[in-house]
């Protein structure tokens, strides 16, 4: 997964991050399995939203309006 950024309404970031040292620890706690290297981390005013980790753009898309999301 290339790195990416995206903003939403009321804050929202989302950002697609490798699965390494701390971000590892949130996604396994997240649900997210060892074999996923990259996730997609969502946060709202500097917390997480929702689960906060997403492995697949499926799953984002469930949690998140992928329409209302612009680069940066």
């Amino acid at each position: 997964m290339e790195r990416g950024n995206w903003t939403g309404p009321g804050g929202m970031r989302v950002t697609a991050v490798r699965l390494a040292g701390a971000h590892r620890v949130w996604a396994d706690f997240a649900g997210i399995g060892a074999e996923v290297g990259s996730a997609f981390l969502v946060t709202g005013g500097g917390a997480l939203a929702g689960r906060g980790y997403y492995a697949t753009v499926e799953d984002l898309a469930r949690a998140v309006d992928l329409a209302a999301l612009s680069p940066g």
